[in-house]
């Protein structure tokens, strides 16, 4: 009997096609249009791949200054245009070498015109996107940095949207507000903006994470019911407002109903916080006796809060945590970062807390506690015995002290932490690595002991 002769199997060849893909978007530009000799079947495939990535690889791969590398660079990106078939669902720029290159008109141009859902794009030039980015109207995901835009009077939004992020972006806060506004499914918003940025208002109805760092962030929500996660920052000399003189602190959150995460680092926070963000005037209520001592809103849906860079020796940041602590009942992980100042005020801080009522105050889900920078103050430690008290289920409390491990103010401080009553027969007071210093101490001492 005659024995066919061994046929091997081209497993590449028979690959899916969304396989094939996957492969492909590992490559650079460049080696993905070498893969064409593969075999007859590759020969294109490559010019049918959906997602282009234009990065720091390719760049690598271009020699010369530059002036010849961005001729280089435009060549390749042309000719890979004039060959493509098929629409560019992804595209990736990420270049931070390049500066002005003219060819990336023509691709935002390409793109327009080929459907494109997700664009990403950061070179080190302050590019100015033509009006062409804005007939990309099937977008969903949009990241843009250190590049300016400004959307043309006829743009009538991105409908299909559900992720932006903007990085050193130049656009005005009235401009980006209507933007947002003309994105009726977006669902993330990430904003990190270097410069003084006054007045957003944000109305983005499906919106569910917003994320902003910049030098002054004013903000206001306007139609956020559905947000869950919120982060605000201030960089270096800024100061967190609000987007006018009339909207305080206690409003703030009041149409956060299904807030779930909140993050608010208040570092560089300024007298001036008390006069736009905290109480319409504080120092006057608590002349009066008649400081508020919840939001408008409670913040029944929250389960993790992060307050970084605190001074809990100011009255302002000391007030404006206690108001987020005790509006949210339903708190299951607490995290607090704090920071010293030379504030001559700690006497005021104690005597508005020993005045405060909390015995309304019910902490029943919180059961696990961060405390960073941690330095012994009178605030602080009246801080966590508050917590020990109102926290039936608290499990952990991680002191995360300024003070080395070993350090006898540290010591002191957890033997006096020690000694405060907890709600919670389960609760450990631990220090940076998990291990209570106090305990190891004792350790070594049976081991070395001392006269």
């Amino acid at each position: 009997m005659d024995i066919a002769p061994f046929q091997p199997v081209d497993r590449i060849s028979n690959l899916p096609d969304n396989v094939i893909d996957q492969i492909l978007t590992h490559f650079t530009i460049c080696d993905v249009a070498k893969t064409s000799i593969l075999s007859k079947e590759w020969r294109y495939k490559w010019l049918y791949l959906p997602h282009l990535i234009f990065d720091d690889k390719l760049w690598l791969k271009i020699k010369g200054n530059q002036e010849s590398a961005r001729t280089k660079f435009s060549l390749i990106l042309y000719q890979i245009l004039f060959f493509r078939r098929g629409p560019i669902t992804k595209l990736t720029l990420i270049i931070p070498k390049l500066i002005g290159c003219s060819a990336i008109d023509h691709l935002i141009y390409f793109l327009s015109k080929n459907s494109v859902e997700e664009f990403t794009f950061k070179i080190q030039d302050r590019y100015q996107f033509p009006s062409s980015l804005f007939m990309c109207l099937r977008l969903k995901h949009l990241s843009l940095s250190t590049c300016a835009i400004n959307p043309p009077s006829s743009f009538n939004g991105f409908k299909r949207l559900i992720s932006l992020e903007l990085e050193d972006v130049s656009i005005d806060a009235a401009v980006l507000g209507n933007l947002i506004s003309k994105c009726p499914l977006l669902e993330q918003l990430v904003l990190n903006i270097l410069v003084k940025f006054d007045g957003l208002e944000i109305a983005a109805p499906m919106l569910k994470l917003f994320k902003l760092k910049c030098y002054k962030p004013s903000i206001c929500f306007l139609k956020s019911q559905l947000l869950e996660m919120v982060s605000v920052a201030a960089v270096k000399g800024g100061a967190l407002t609000v987007a006018d003189e009339n909207c305080n602190f206690v409003e703030y959150f009041k149409s956060l109903h299904a807030l779930q995460k909140l993050h608010i680092n208040c570092h560089f926070m300024t007298v001036k916080l008390c006069l736009t963000m905290l109480l319409p005037s504080l120092f006057k209520f608590l002349a009066a006796d008649k400081v508020q001592t919840t939001l408008s809103a409670t913040l029944n849906n929250l389960k993790v809060l992060e307050l970084s860079a605190i001074c809990l020796d100011s009255l302002v940041e000391l007030s404006c945590s206690m108001l987020l602590i005790r509006s949210s009942p339903n708190l299951e992980k607490l995290n607090i970062e704090m920071r010293s100042l030379d504030i001559v005020g700690t006497s005021v801080v104690m005597d508005f807390l020993e005045v405060q009522d909390y015995s309304d105050v019910s902490l029943n889900r919180l059961h696990e506690v961060t405390l960073g920078n941690i330095s012994g103050t009178a605030p602080e430690m009246a801080l966590i015995k508050l917590l020990l008290e109102k926290s039936s289920t608290m499990r952990r409390m991680d002191i995360l002290s300024t003070f080395y491990e070993y350090d006898d103010k540290l010591v002191g401080t957890l033997k006096e932490l020690n000694k405060f009553w907890r709600a919670s027969p389960n609760a450990e007071i631990e220090n940076p690595k998990g291990h209570n210093p106090l305990t190891r101490r004792r350790r070594r001492r049976r081991h070395h002991p001392v006269d």
